[in-house]
């Protein structure tokens, strides 16, 4: 066992225990190599960027600038279909996408569709029109990365004309996973992947991935991207290990759940 994770486990046991955030990310975070569906939208399609609105707003106190909102809204209209969704998700807890179409039509079904990229378009969630036109379809999201996704008419689920102008946004979902941070008796000191270790270091900790991945990091509603940096962590059931700087640009302070995904 290396130096650090004998100090940290030590540390651990002297310690009072840290309590760790309830599992109710029962999705998001953990890098999943190999997990992201990513894919470029069909041509001609309509993208839309966050619009900027975030149920968040202010930043958390304690943050620092390198996190970046996770909270945003995006919206795109496409086939006479406008839809709105959350950027981010978490694997296993449900996402709404909520819209109208035009013309209104009672009764008729929208789909929401995520882009993979062996099996094409593949349907995950669907509701009804109402006579307003409006539609709310929740989809308890089953995979996690970084992914294109896009709302159609049931009819032209399965069909290329689909492929026209259909709404298309690009989302990232989470898996949860524990994560610890380090810092204060380390600086100074070499990391596995061969960089020296500083208050200012962004970076993480993990026990698979490649030196210099970059991991997509969700807590509190903030995102951050960092590359791997360090081996580790060995106790405290965590998957991650954060460094001080990591840990401080997303308010963490402790032992806590997060959401990460190979970027």
């Amino acid at each position: 066992m290396r130096l650090r994770a004998k100090a940290k486990l030590v540390a651990m046991l002297l310690a009072s225990p840290l309590v760790a955030a309830p599992p109710v990310w029962a999705s998001s975070g953990g890098a999943a190599p190999g997990g992201a569906s990513t894919g470029a939208p069909p041509p001609g399609a309509s993208l839309a960027t966050a619009s900027g609105q975030s149920s968040g707003g202010a930043s958390t106190p304690g943050t620092g600038s390198a996190a970046l909102d996770g909270d945003l809204v995006a919206t795109a209209t496409g086939d006479g279909i406008t839809v709105t969704t959350k950027v981010s998700a978490l694997l296993g807890r449900h996402l709404a996408f909520t819209g109208t179409t035009l013309p209104a039509v009672q009764g008729t079904t929208v789909v929401v569709q995520r882009l993979d990229p062996q099996a094409g378009w593949v349907s995950v969630a669907s509701g009804s029109v109402a006579v307003d036109g409006a539609f709310s379809v929740r989809w308890r999201t089953n995979h996690a990365g970084r992914m294109t996704v896009r709302t159609v008419l049931e009819r032209m689920a399965n069909s290329s004309q689909a492929g026209a102008t259909p709404p298309t946004l690009e989302i990232t979902v989470y898996r949860p996973a524990i994560a610890t941070y380090y810092g204060k008796g380390f600086f100074g000191q070499k990391t596995a992947c061969g960089q020296i270790l500083r208050r200012s270091t962004l970076g993480v900790a993990s026990r698979t991935l490649k030196c210099g991945t970059p991991v997509q990091i969700y807590y509190g509603g903030r995102t951050i991207v960092v590359p791997v940096i360090d081996r580790g962590p060995f106790a405290n059931d965590a998957r991650w290990d954060l460094t001080q700087a990591t840990a401080h640009a997303l308010g963490i302070t402790g032992t806590e759940t997060i959401g990460a995904v190979s970027a």
